[in-house]
């Protein structure tokens, strides 16, 4: 029961003094809501953008490759020797579509951006035509918001149809139905056959909602594509398992060294991009992140953790004399600097929740704001952030309360009496 009454006591104290100085304590859980704020804002952001990313990338999947002449990483001071290699050909695309085993899909598409599409005096600028062959529905799966894919029949014709971009079909036609219209990119006429869903950002390329699709040999009736600037050409390659990729991978290699006719000691003049190759390039940037949300972080604790010692220093000053009026009754040095420890602890736990409070308003605002802008991405505020930010709450009130309750305890009852 002593040990009930001893915990109660100091925390009736400790409140006692709380509510006595208002202006001081709200003062105090400010620095320390807006510590929180800062800390919990930088993990949660932080967080939620590599989420979003990781989400994305997982959906090329760990059995898809692809060939470009560029490879996903930094290439530093060789950026010239990967400029001068030559494309990927429809030549090499026919090669491996016609060579390589255990695969699902071999896809190639040829891109040209800074195109224009019209309809009815209503224009997109700035869109990018991607000529594309069969198996584009193997490797890009997406949602129709309208229409359906291409047919087998339009791919071998190059058929003059299109797939729409959501935000082309939005630019061109509103919200009305656009299957069955017919549009202009350049001097072709197009018919519009299917419009995607909404995807959002594209990571390290153009927003999958500004393409215009084509079958392959539709485009290139639209633009010579032997041309080597202006256009860009991949091949992307999808194994049927995992265990096969690295088979196929090997395979692939010396499939494309073959259709470029290379000699046996030549280096390969294109690259094999995968999905960890772009993960472990990501993960460089977010460790950065981090490191730089960390600093931030630090520099937030450490002008909590002084203002909130500097502020219980003050306090034991202005109570010398009530404490010198405890001890005077029977008060022990441990009851002390318990009451002045949880005098902390308190105001930095209702300091870490109004900075939670703070981040779950600055989070909804925020992610309306996405909403409005119509990006895919989701903002959000893990248990393990409330976590840190609680227990990092905890460690300040603990750290900062220490020293000037161990100051309070240690006064001469006294003297402190006779303090003035």
């Amino acid at each position: 029961m002593r040990i009930f009454q001893f915990l109660f006591e100091g925390i009736r104290f400790a409140i006692h003094a709380i509510g006595s100085n208002k202006l001081r304590t709200f003062l105090t859980m400010l620095g320390v809501a807006i510590g929180i704020l800062l800390i919990t804002g930088v993990l949660s952001m932080v967080n939620s953008l590599e989420y979003s990313i990781t989400k994305n990338l997982s959906a090329l999947g760990n059995t898809t490759m692809f060939v470009h002449n560029w490879p996903w990483k930094d290439v530093g001071e060789d950026w010239y020797k990967y400029w001068g290699r030559p494309k990927v050909s429809y030549k090499d695309y026919t090669k491996v579509r016609n060579e390589l085993g255990d695969v699902e899909a071999v896809y190639y598409e040829v891109s040209k951006g800074g195109q224009t599409a019209k309809f009815e005096g209503k224009a997109v600028n700035s869109i990018v035509v991607t000529g594309c062959t069969e198996d584009m529905g193997k490797i890009k799966v997406y949602d129709l918001a309208e229409g359906r894919n291409f047919s087998q029949i339009e791919f071998f014709r190059g058929a003059n149809v299109c797939m729409l971009g959501y935000e082309v079909a939005k630019g061109l036609f509103d919200d009305k139905p656009a299957v069955g219209k017919s549009i202009r990119v350049g001097g072709d006429k197009l018919k519009v056959i299917g419009v995607y869903a909404k995807r959002g950002i594209s990571l390290g390329g153009p927003s999958e909602d500004e393409i215009v699709y084509v079958p392959y040999k539709m485009v290139t009736g639209m633009y010579n594509i032997n041309q080597r600037w202006g256009l860009e050409k991949m091949l992307t390659v999808k194994a049927i398992s995992s265990d096969k990729i690295d088979y196929v991978e090997s395979e692939l290699i010396g499939l494309m060294r073959a259709s470029r006719g290379l000699r046996p000691q030549a280096e390969d003049n294109f690259s094999i991009n995968k999905q960890e190759m772009l993960m472990n390039m990501l993960d460089s940037v977010f460790d950065s992140l981090r490191m730089g949300g960390g600093f931030i972080s630090i520099f937030a604790l450490l002008v909590s953790l002084f203002t909130i010692g500097l502020i219980m220093y003050i306090s034991v000053r202005e109570r010398t004399k009530e404490i010198g009026i405890q001890k005077s009754l029977g008060s022990t040095n441990g009851f002390i600097l318990y009451q002045f420890v949880i005098e902390a602890l308190i105001i930095c736990l209702i300091g870490g929740m109004i900075g939670l409070g703070l981040v779950a308003v600055g989070v909804g605002i925020l992610q309306i704001v996405i909403n409005s802008m119509e990006l895919p991405f989701t903002v959000s505020v893990t248990t393990f952030d409330v976590v840190v930010s609680l227990g990092t709450s905890l460690v300040i009130g603990l750290l900062a309360g220490i020293i000037p309750a161990g100051i309070a305890a240690s006064v001469d009852p006294v003297i402190a009496i006779r303090f003035k």
